[in-house]
């Protein structure tokens, strides 16, 4: 085990592997130093090198960061296109169908047990005074749900809409019955 008390994942990777396995899961702008420690990369260059190579390929954004220090955030509109068409891919129409009904079921079962009709109504009674703390972070956790699975019937939406013309573009997979984990887990 490693001081962090985890597997050791760099044992098989290299020093820009590892940076970029770092850099291809940021959520949030991080500096060179902050990705170079969660890599376990000695060389400040090194890391800085490779995050510079990401942004020239598109998959990182340099956005200015504290004191002018550029820090590398995640390119939300690649991982987006790149979600789109892994769903277009791999689903079928019917199947994209099949999870926004799952998720408006879930939708729908909160709003009955909350007495809301939307998210917004349900977050405005987190102030109320009949709640303890248990019922509160309940509706926290599902107002956090609520609001990823509104996220997630937008690009089933999206994936939808476009799904004609993006299998155009891909030959040879028409007839696509492979299924991941379903959206709404």
């Amino acid at each position: 085990m490693t001081e962090r008390g985890l597997a050791p994942w760099t044992d098989d990777l290299s020093a820009r592997e590892r940076v970029r396995e770092i850099a291809t899961t940021l959520t949030e702008p991080r500096s060179v130093e902050w990705v170079r420690e969660e890599a376990q990369v000695s060389a400040w260059q090194t890391a800085k090198d490779e995050l510079e190579m990401l942004v020239e390929f598109g998959q990182l954004q340099a956005v200015e960061g504290d004191g002018g220090h550029t820090k590398y955030a995640p390119n939300y509109q690649l991982r987006y296109f790149t979600e789109l068409t892994e769903l277009i891919n791999t689903h079928t129409r019917a199947e994209l169908r099949e999870e926004i009904a799952a998720i408006q079921d879930d939708i729908d079962e909160w709003k009955a047990d909350f007495e809301v009709e939307s998210r917004d109504e349900l977050e405005a009674t987190l102030t109320d005074d009949d709640l303890d703390s248990t019922d509160i972070r309940d509706r926290n956790r599902v107002l956090r749900q609520w609001e990823r699975y509104e996220d997630n019937k937008r690009l089933l939406k999206h994936a939808l809409e476009l799904y004609d013309d993006a299998r155009e573009l891909y030959p040879g997979q028409n007839d696509s019955s492979n299924s991941s984990v379903s959206l709404s887990q």
